[in-house]
């Protein structure tokens, strides 16, 4: 407890655990490693507070009982964005993969999708598919729990670029030359849901700049690099409502 009562719950230090349907559980056993991490690198001990995050919107005030966490209160945190955006990425090199899940997941995408393109330097084999997207999931975990967010975006791979294209609303950010309509403007405009997808360090090829069609969109004349065209799209899309009237 906080010198004046109870930590305010953004406060908290917080771990999802998934999958506690019951809501009238008041014990709550912590797995091996999220208790290491309070231990370890948190530093807490019997007592102290934390927020359990069931993944459904939930968070559980929670005392430290040794390896337990003790239920004293339930909330449901206005921490999710209503605006449900996903990004797609052709792969690029695994630090700006990495760096670029982190922001659109602190930011509050939904979704985020990876595939290969064809200047796509790094490639995924078939073995390595599923560790990479585990890893990519585990940066995803421990960004929510930083940002104090409630629900975990859903993190896959695709096969291609049309794969990533299939969706209702689509814009794909693109530095080609001739592209006029930015990101801003097709916003106003765009539909609920929207799905961006940012290309790789080099660019799209010209067969994928043919599928792309007139989806494409800009973010302006500069040149930036992956992580940062995520950061700003993200940014822009999540902060428009759009309002049915």
């Amino acid at each position: 407890m906080g010198r004046g009562g109870p930590l305010p719950l953004r406060a908290l230090p917080r771990l999802f655990l998934l999958g506690i349907e019951d809501p009238s559980l008041e014990r709550l056993a912590i797995p091996d490693d999220e208790y290491d991490k309070l231990r370890k690198v948190l530093r807490l001990a019997t007592g102290d507070e934390i927020g359990v995050l069931p993944g459904d919107g939930r968070l559980l005030r929670c005392r430290l009982d040794g390896r337990s966490a003790v239920v004293e209160e339930t909330h449901y945190p206005d921490t999710e964005s209503q605006t449900a955006v996903s990004v797609a990425l052709a792969l690029p090199k695994p630090e700006k993969l990495e760096e670029s899940v982190r922001m659109a997941t602190e930011l509050g995408v939904v979704e985020i999708l990876v595939f290969p393109s064809v200047r796509s330097v790094v490639r995924w084999d078939n073995e390595k598919t599923q560790s990479k997207v585990e890893r990519l999931r585990k940066i995803a975990r421990e960004a929510c729990e930083v940002s104090y967010r409630t629900r975990l975006p859903s993190i896959r791979a695709v096969s291609s670029l049309s794969e990533a294209l299939e969706a209702p609303v689509v814009a794909v950010l693109s530095e080609g030359q001739g592209v006029v309509t930015t990101l801003a403007e097709w916003l106003t405009n765009a539909g609920l849901g929207p799905r961006l997808v940012v290309g790789p360090e080099g660019g799209w090829a010209p067969d994928e700049v043919a599928k792309i069609g007139d989806r494409a969109v800009t973010l302006g004349p500069r040149v930036l690099r992956v992580d940062t065209a995520v950061a700003a799209a993200c940014s822009l899309a999540l902060c428009v409502t759009r309002r049915e009237g």
